[in-house]
Parts: structure tokens; C-alpha cells; sequence
């Protein structure tokens, strides 16, 4: 018995020195920028009046309805999943019809080096946008624009 628990506990330790070791030197690093706009690293944020803190904050894929007046993506580096790709949809009273909105979200770096990580979602007469849908991809494709059909 005591000889099963060693070797669990032996098995154990090199389990978490393995997963420490790999931890520091694997491709997918903290996010580069500490606290974008308030937003926690890994995470893509949203905000709606107060810009200097989310009001929404995920880390994995997400649908629903939030109101937003800005989406910050502080995702981390990581091959193929550290890219947004948002939906949104704003009413337009001009034309009584619900316009649809979408976009794609760099990973933010400190100096802006990694292309857009955030875009303004602008209200007009007083009708702002509702995001649809955040979900992490990717790099973003060529002509592939942070906010299309605004």
C-alpha cells in the first residue's frame, strides 16, 4: 500500500514538472498585453458604456445577445484559435430593417504590430449594434475586415 501511494505521488510530481516545463517553453504564451482596455489575457471582451471596463468577458466560443459599444480581442498567441470573428446586427430607423454586421479581431500586442484587436461598434440615432456571436479562429483572411456591413 505505501509503496503504490510513493509511486503515485512520484507519478504525480513529474506529471505537474512536465506540464511546468512544457508550460514555459510551448508555442502558446500569456497574451502580450497584460490588460487590454481592461480586458484579462485569453479573453475577448465587450463593452458598453463604460469603456474602461467589459461589461461581457469570455474565453471560449459564445452566442447570444449583448449590447456593445466596443470589442477588444486579448486573445493569446496561439496557432489557429486566437483570432475573433464576431457577428453584430444594429436597427436602422431610416429603413425600419435590422442591418447585419461581422468582423475579424486580431490578437492585441502591445504595439499594434499584430494588425486590428479591437474595433468601435458607433451607434447612430441612438440604435447601437447587439453582437450575435464571438467565436476564436484563425488568422484573419486577406480582405477580411474588423467590421463588414456596418
Amino acid at each position: 500500500m505505501r509503496m503504490r501511494r510513493t509511486a503515485s505521488l512520484l507519478a504525480t510530481s513529474a506529471t505537474f514538472a512536465l506540464f511546468a516545463a512544457v508550460g514555459s517553453t510551448g508555442t502558446a504564451s500569456a497574451a502580450i498585453y497584460p490588460s487590454a482596455y481592461g480586458c484579462k489575457p485569453g479573453h475577448v471582451c465587450l463593452y458598453y458604456s463604460d469603456l474602461s471596463s467589459p461589461s461581457f468577458s469570455t474565453e471560449g466560443n459564445w452566442s447570444g445577445r449583448k449590447s456593445s459599444t466596443r470589442i477588444v480581442n486579448n486573445g493569446t498567441q496561439q496557432a489557429g484559435v486566437d483570432h475573433i470573428r464576431f457577428t453584430a446586427e444594429k436597427y436602422s430607423p431610416t429603413t425600419g430593417r435590422v442591418h447585419k454586421a461581422k468582423g475579424c479581431l486580431h490578437y492585441a500586442t502591445p504595439n499594434g504590430s499584430g494588425g486590428q484587436y479591437k474595433v468601435e461598434l458607433k451607434p447612430t440615432n441612438s440604435y447601437g449594434y447587439t453582437v450575435t456571436s464571438l467565436k476564436w479562429g484563425p488568422e484573419c483572411k486577406p480582405g477580411e475586415e474588423a467590421l463588414e456591413g456596418a
